[in-house]
């Protein structure tokens, strides 16, 4: 055998040995995360145990002239108003009294509304810890953690600046979580507190996956070539069952290792401009193409009063813009809803052809040709897997390098945006990582059935080479006899 060849057994006995334990974690754990994701606090049962806002704003004809923002807010018993100008931030109660910082009284308010069960324990807490990760959450600390007496032993978490809810979990949602996305994400607080450090090890591991496969199918079609110019005939050039089984499904499974490892490389990262070049935004989110906070406040129509009584239930009024399209944002535990403020009546946001022409000018350049169209079903970049996306949308097409495309939702603006860049992305993240592919829109069924599939064929794959690689290291461990 020469050299090369021999370095690439060597080489995919090592690789292979070590990452065998991991892929079959890998494979396990993300069965686990189609039915169960890391937990997450339910925004719509935090505004069900806020209190109403009022029907009237008191001090509405003292804001300034020039805002630039305003929204108007309930956390469970606090209503926080908060406005700005180009000069100028406030947050203060709606009869135009500053706000204070929530109290432990406030905090405890809200851990009492959230969960009907007596609360055994309060911890305050100064560091995240495995639920509260996030880099978020650092502003909010010191957190407040509390813990219910109940069956499901619930814990919440409240922040101690505004008694907001920010996490929530059960004995069940921290079980899955163990079994499932932390190991899978490498969600362990030593590694996720230092995003670099995180994102270092997945890719590392990522990339010990891709030489392990790469070498394996190496020395699978050279075993076989070779055993066909000696036989004559293509069979399994390898001896014992293990040995056989593994080679088999080596052949099988070669392509699907080599595609989740190298959507690995590319969880968390872009593609590099020189790989996919592209000009223009790299990224286009509906505040980029709309803009940002208010336009001129005598443009809003729609009073407050009006909205209020429409919608009771409402915890979160926000005033924003559609390009020059005044808009106010309405939350409420069920629903999120836009309206056009232009005018006096409650009326359903509905963008026209020619604001979205405008604001997409006004991003790409004046001179920028372009392609609008409505549609009404998925196309191959706009599709969904389990529930088709919010149709209809505006399809925009741009002449312009790198072929951006831009899909409008006028119900509400928000912006799905591709170019090259970011449809080779798509395809080397999500579709090669979890089958995000067309051929499985509105068809869950088979989604479900061909990732079950591979991740039971991949964790048998992966105990083959695992007791392949113990076998391989007793044999190199095991002392030689001397001669006699």
């Amino acid at each position: 055998m020469n050299p090369l060849n021999r370095a690439t057994f060597t080489l995919h006995r090592v690789t292979g040995t070590f990452i065998a334990i991991f892929f079959c974690m890998w494979f396990f754990t993300g069965l686990v995360l189609l039915y169960h994701s890391f937990p997450r606090l339910d925004r719509s049962r935090a505004m069900s145990i806020s209190d109403s806002l009022p029907e009237r704003l008191v001090f509405t004809d003292s804001l300034p002239s020039g805002l630039r923002s305003l929204s108007i807010s309930s956390s469970g018993a606090r209503t926080i108003v908060s406005w700005s100008t180009a000069d100028t931030a406030v947050v203060c109660t709606p009869e135009g009294k500053p706000v204070g910082p929530a109290t432990y009284a406030d905090a405890l308010q809200t851990a009492s509304r959230w969960l009907d069960a007596p609360i055994v324990r309060v911890d305050t807490l100064t560091e995240r810890d495995q639920w509260i990760m996030y880099s978020r959450y650092i502003g909010e600390l010191p957190i407040y953690k509390f813990h219910y007496g109940d069956k499901n032993k619930s814990e919440l978490y409240v922040a101690s600046r505004s008694a907001e809810p920010l996490q929530f979990t059960t004995l069940r949602s921290r079980f899955w979580s163990w079994v499932g996305a932390i190991p899978h994400k490498l969600y362990f607080p030593s590694l996720r507190a230092d995003v670099d450090r995180w994102k270092m090890w997945l890719h590392t591991g990522a990339a010990i996956c891709l030489i392990a496969s790469l070498s394996g199918l190496y020395i699978a079609i050279f075993l076989w070539v070779k055993t066909r110019r000696h036989t004559g005939r293509w069979c399994n050039p390898l001896r014992g069952r293990l040995m056989r089984l593994h080679f088999t499904l080596g052949l099988i499974f070669a392509l699907p290792l080599i595609s989740w490892s190298i959507s690995g490389l590319f969880a968390l990262q872009k593609v590099p401009s020189w790989l996919v070049p592209f000009e223009g935004p790299e990224y286009v989110s509906s505040s980029k193409l709309w803009g940002r906070g208010m336009t001129d406040a005598d443009k809003y129509k729609l009073d407050y009063a009006t909205v209020l009584n429409a919608y009771p239930d409402a915890r979160i009024v926000n005033y924003g813009r559609i390009g020059s399209i005044p808009t106010i944002e309405v939350s409420t535990p069920d629903s999120y809803l836009i309206f056009d403020a232009s005018s006096s009546e409650l009326r359903p946001l509905d963008i026209p052809r020619q604001t979205v022409e405008d604001c997409v000018s006004h991003l790409f350049g004046e001179d920028i040709t372009m392609t609008i169209e409505t549609i009404n079903e998925p196309d191959n970049l706009y599709y969904g897997i389990k529930s088709d996306p919010p149709l209809p949308v505006y399809r925009v097409r741009l002449d312009y390098p790198g072929s951006p495309v831009l899909y409008i939702d006028p119900s509400d603006g928000d912006v799905t945006f591709y170019n090259d860049n970011r449809r080779t992305r798509k395809i080397l993240f999500s579709g090669l990582h979890y089958l995000n592919l067309r051929v499985f829109a509105g068809h869950p069924g088979a989604w479900y059935m061909t990732l079950w599939i591979l991740c039971i064929t991949g964790i048998v794959f992966c105990l083959t080479s695992a007791i392949l690689g113990w076998r391989y290291i007793k044999r190199k461990l095991r002392p030689k006899n001397p001669l006699i």
